[in-house]
């Protein structure tokens, strides 16, 4: 793994930006839409009773956006913990955009890539058996 900072420049794609902002629309939502009187059974757990492993996502950004960062991480941690990194990274990508700081990079070899790949899908299995175990 190499990581180096590079020039920002007029092309460049901010994907904190876009993923902060996402996850900053889907935590305005869950605060001032009453999500939970609208939400429909989870299909997945439906026909084979078990949940899927996003079950609780719009609970735990319900719980995330009035400040229950707790009640949130119970829930699904897995979406708390996504939600919560790309907030951080859409700080720190605005931060950059207006401070004109360079911006951080990382190369991965071919290896390296592969092993990420792994471990995301390894953490998708372990949050669906924790919530498998906890629902």
């Amino acid at each position: 793994m190499r990581l180096y900072y590079r020039k920002r420049s007029a092309g460049d794609i901010e994907y904190g930006l876009i993923y902060g902002l996402i996850a900053l629309l889907g935590l305005v939502a869950a605060r001032f839409i009453p999500l939970a009187d609208i939400l429909f059974p989870c299909p997945f757990l439906s026909i084979t009773g078990l949940p899927c492993p996003t079950c609780g996502a719009t609970r735990t950004m319900i719980h995330l956006s009035k400040g229950d960062v707790s009640s949130a991480l119970a829930m699904n941690p897995l979406i708390a913990l996504s939600a919560l990194s790309a907030l951080v990274w859409f700080v720190l990508s605005l931060i950059g955009i207006l401070a004109s700081l360079p911006r951080p990079a990382v190369v991965l070899s071919a290896s390296e890539s592969t092993v990420l790949r792994v471990a995301i899908a390894l953490l998708v299995l372990i949050n669906w058996a924790y919530l498998c175990f906890h629902l």
